[in-house]
């Protein structure tokens, strides 16, 4: 277990990364998702629903549970993405309930 002082270095370092804007940039790749830069929304329907974790944090979670679902000699297959499409059907329906 750490000691006091290194949790307070830890907690520095931590106060010091996120006080970077870059650091605070969503970082998912589906620009089109209605909840894109709202992290912290998405990250509470994530929760809410529990049926998959963001996308912005699947690719490294992929690769951890890749080599660990190795061992137990399985294959890990990702689970199918929505459609850009319907992600642009999104926002048309949403441009016409607006208009009227």
């Amino acid at each position: 277990m750490r000691t006091k002082e290194e949790y307070y270095e830890l907690v520095l370092e931590n106060r010091k990364i996120v006080s970077d804007p870059e650091n605070l940039k969503c970082t998912c790749l589906h620009t089109l998702c209605e909840w894109h830069g709202r992290c912290r929304e998405c990250i509470a329907l994530h929760r809410y629903y529990k049926d998959h974790v963001p996308a912005c944090l699947q690719g490294f979670i992929n690769e951890k549970l890749k080599e660990l679902v190795k061992i137990g000699e399985l294959m890990a297959v990702e689970k199918e993405k929505t459609p850009v499409e319907y992600r642009l059907y999104v926002r048309e329906q949403d441009k016409k309930t607006s208009s009227k």
